[in-house]
């Protein structure tokens, strides 16, 4: 035992036997053995006692010790996530980009630095300000708000405009924030000085800068400090996507499928937690990869290709010191290997594959199938689900492909349902 007080507690149980013994030997003298084997009730019950006594206490000082070291441990755990949460709170007010948490009565809740220099006001006066107030200094909402925009569909809005007064260009991002049951908890209203774009945008024809909106600020209440640490990932998926206009909301969609898919193979919450937050971060990698040939709008080169392929890698070497991350770690390295081994980057076969990846892969192609990239337009639906079951068996895990398709044939039925109710 390391703890003083239990082992203070031990040995005070001893020594009350000992004195006990002590006591009883200086009373009885050669007759102490006798004299424990008596019957009488008084003696049988002081003999009780004094044995309960040390055993009391031993498991007592047990306990004591038990609950020390989960104190101790908990202590460490609060403390290891409070630097996490530091260090991405100092990692958002060094962008120079503007970040706010916003409700659905657009009221701050929480900005970032930038926000704060913007409008002029400090930090603390910002929560539960107006956003438009602190953005655009006026009293009431503009006409083509994207986070009213974003309230009306329930998707990510984007929205370019021009502030008068500091004549300078913005472009202003929201995107809903769900929980796990799919309601929306508030909205991520990113703001970007595209300024210098907007000067250069006439002569720029094959690509776009890359905006990096990286983080969401913590959520109003501190209570759930897990719920918090959700929402900056889903700020850091956000900014991944924003890499490129081809790719807006991708990370979220992926995420939803693969949420979906996994719970319709019972996998467990823990395994889910991981997956979705591999599903958001899966395309960190392409942080480091040119935005032209991201943009590209015909066939990659061999050697554009190897540097495609080499995201998955490139992800996890950025998630890897991040010890939280460790178990998203293959997850996201894997999602680009192919159930028949001819997939990237270590030509994974099978099982031995992470069943999180085959899942983020199914998610993640059919994502892909059914959006616009700048080499060619969106297939379709149909033609995404024709490819996931002719692929079934090589490409793509076939149990997974079965949940998917189960899955989207669950959401059509919804939406069948909902359209009749409307009507």
């Amino acid at each position: 035992m390391r703890n003083k007080l239990a082992i203070g507690v031990t040995f005070f149980g001893w020594v009350i036997l000992a004195a006990f013994v002590l006591a009883d030997y200086h009373a009885c003298g050669s007759l102490l053995f006798s004299h424990f084997l008596s019957f009488r009730p008084i003696d049988i019950i002081f003999h009780i006692i004094a044995l309960a006594t040390p055993i009391g206490s031993t498991i007592t000082g047990y306990l004591i010790n038990e609950r020390g070291k989960l104190l101790e441990k908990a202590q460490t755990s609060e403390k290891n996530l409070h630097s996490v949460l530091r260090e991405w709170r100092a990692t958002i007010d060094s962008m120079p980009y503007g970040i706010m948490l916003v409700d659905s009565k657009f009221n701050i809740i929480r900005a970032n630095r930038y926000i704060a220099e913007l409008s002029g006001m400090p930090l603390k006066e910002l929560r539960f300000k107006k956003c438009y107030e602190a953005v655009h200094g006026k009293e009431g909402r503009i006409d083509r708000c994207p986070l009213l925009h974003s309230f009306r569909t329930g998707i990510p809005e984007m929205y370019e405009f021009y502030d008068t007064g500091k004549d300078k260009h913005f472009l202003a991002n929201v995107s809903p924030i769900f929980d796990e049951g799919g309601s929306v908890t508030a909205y991520s209203h990113s703001l970007i000085d595209i300024s210098d774009i907007k000067k250069k945008e006439k002569k720029l024809t094959d690509s776009k800068d890359a905006f990096l909106n990286i983080l969401r600020d913590i959520n109003a209440s501190h209570k759930d400090l897990k719920a918090m640490y959700h929402d900056l990932i889903i700020a850091f998926s956000i900014a991944i996507d924003a890499k490129s206009p081809w790719t807006k909301g991708h990370s979220e969609r992926v995420t939803h499928y693969a949420v979906l898919t996994a719970r319709e193979m019972r996998m467990k919450s823990q395994d889910i937690d991981a997956l979705m937050t591999a599903g958001l971060l899966h395309d960190i990698g392409k942080i480091g990869t040119y935005d032209v040939i991201l943009e590209k709008p015909t066939k990659l080169n061999d050697e554009e290709f190897s540097l495609i392929k080499n995201h998955p890698v490139k992800g996890e070497e950025i998630l890897r010191p991040i010890k939280e991350f460790k178990g998203v770690l293959p997850i996201v390295k894997s999602h680009h290997e192919k159930f028949d081994g001819t997939g990237y980057p270590c030509g994974l076969k099978g099982g031995d594959i992470p069943l999180s990846a085959r899942i983020l892969c199914v998610a993640d192609s059919f994502d892909s199938m059914t959006s616009d990239r700048p080499y060619r337009p969106a297939p379709g639906r149909e033609h995404a689900i024709s490819e996931l079951k002719r692929c079934s068996g090589t490409q793509f895990d076939p149990k997974v492909v079965e949940a998917f398709l189960k899955v989207l044939e669950k959401e059509a039925e919804a939406a069948t349902a909902f359209s009749s109710q409307v009507v």
